[in-house]
């Protein structure tokens, strides 16, 4: 059994690549932010090593091999236009040891580069991380090499110079990400149910495309991690899916535990967001002006553009007349963070403003009906079987009314019908048509 010690390195274990000298495992350095992750369990003074502490022994006999018998491009599976092409595909691969442990390393660090997982490899060193990102050997799945591989990036100390990277098709890298097989015709809007499913990328505009190209190739060129542009293409193809956002309501407040409140970009974004708006490039700028302030609305912004403003305010201004004029994207975009609420958005609660009482007369919990106290206190009442809330009502009271006196004025009530009132008028005439039997005589009488 191959043991290795977290604290001490052998003088085999140093191995020389393209980017310098690789220990395995090291200590912790300056230039490592977080220190190397255990590799090892001592149990009853017998040392057992991990399953990734073998892999990366294995690694490191690999990364000996003569330079020149090497793969000079190690990390083009995970850094080029082909691993989006591909992502699909990366993201169902899983190890060729049906090992638990690996199998649920390999879903970790998917989710983590699709933004709902934690880092399978925090606390691991430069070193180490290197080793599995270069390591095309098949010890590790594409997916957990990228995950090194950005880690090694975001450690990256201040002063530290790269090979530049090679140019992209800008074009060719928007359709891969955005469309995968083949870029569709212009969609048009409005968005409706019908088209409720389709990809909001279908409804950018030739323009919108012409430009969504030129910020991928620029954020190649400039090293910047290209989820950024993503993000921005997400925002804009929602803007142009529901009519340039006409069919969108600006909305940045609702109830909550009965108070109203408010969601608003922090302080900061807002600065940055103000900043945007009053700025001269807004009008030369190749992003739709209409978008920009749209995005911008905290109303909207504030949901569907988090953590976004400060790389949306870069490119405004690099593809506006004042483009020449600004500076290289800094190292912050080397890396692509998913945004936190808690980082971006102000909530305010509201205590002034509370939510009036509910006229609710029954409410159904986990399909069970109930009456509320609004409705019991009305004097509601529930028919479970029927699901049908009523109110009983007072039984009627038949109303009474007085009866004529065809009598005359003897104060007497009269206990004769309607029928024997017709029949016995003041003045009787000779023959009362109101039985069956009159009419036979009428036509027995009846003298044209």
């Amino acid at each position: 059994m191959i043991t290795i010690s977290p604290n001490t390195s052998s003088s085999n274990s140093r191995v020389m690549n393209e980017s310098g000298g690789i220990v395995i495992p090291s200590t912790v350095s300056p230039d490592n932010a977080q220190a190397d992750a255990p590799l090892s369990t001592r149990n009853a003074g017998t040392t057992t090593v991990s399953i990734l502490a073998r892999q990366l022994s294995d690694a490191a006999q690999r990364a000996e091999t003569p330079v020149g018998q090497k793969n000079a491009d190690s990390l083009e599976p995970i850094t080029d236009e082909q691993y989006f092409a591909n992502k699909a595909q990366h993201d169902a691969e899983t190890p060729t040891a049906n090992d638990p442990e690996l199998l649920a390393r390999a879903r970790q660090a998917t989710g983590f580069l699709n933004g709902h997982d934690s880092n399978p490899f925090k606390g691991l060193g430069r070193d180490q991380l290197n080793l599995i990102a270069r390591d095309n050997g098949g010890a590790f799945t594409v997916n957990e090499r990228r995950v090194a591989w950005e880690t090694v990036q975001s450690m990256a100390p201040s002063g530290v110079s790269y090979p530049e990277p090679v140019p992209i098709n800008g074009r060719e890298t928007f359709i891969s990400r955005m469309f995968h097989n083949g870029e569709p015709p212009v969609a048009l809007p409005p968005a409706t149910f019908e088209n409720g499913t389709q990809n909001r990328n279908d409804f950018l505009t030739l323009d919108d495309r012409a430009l969504i190209s030129d910020m991928y190739a620029y954020a190649h060129s400039e090293g910047a991690d290209l989820r950024h542009v993503d993000r921005l293409v997400y925002a804009l193809a929602d803007y142009r899916y529901f009519s340039d956002g006409r069919q969108l309501i600006s909305n940045n407040g609702y109830y909550v535990d009965e108070y109203w409140t408010t969601f608003d970009f922090k302080p900061e974004d807002a600065t940055i967001a103000s900043r945007i708006l009053s700025s001269s490039a807004l009008g030369s700028s190749r992003i739709d002006p209409g978008f920009v302030k749209h995005i911008l609305d905290p109303g909207i912004g504030v949901y569907s553009h988090l953590g976004g403003i400060p790389f949306l305010e870069r490119m405004v201004k690099k593809f506006s007349s004042e483009g020449a004029d600004q500076p290289p994207l800094g190292s912050e975009y080397v890396t692509f963070n998913y945004a936190k609420a808690a980082d971006h958005i102000v909530t305010t609660t509201h205590k002034d403003i509370k939510l009036p009482p509910s006229e609710a007369l029954f409410e159904v919990v986990n399909g069970v009906w109930n009456l509320t106290e609004y409705g019991k206190a009305a004097g509601y009442v529930l028919d479970v079987a029927n699901r049908r809330v009523y109110k009983p009502e007072e039984p009627a009271s038949v109303p009474t009314h007085p009866v004529s006196n065809v009598n005359g004025p003897d104060g007497e009530a009269s206990n004769k019908t309607f029928l024997d009132a017709l029949g016995e008028t003041r003045d009787p005439p000779q023959a009362h048509w109101i039985w069956p039997g009159h009419l036979f005589k009428l036509m027995k009488n009846f003298k044209p």
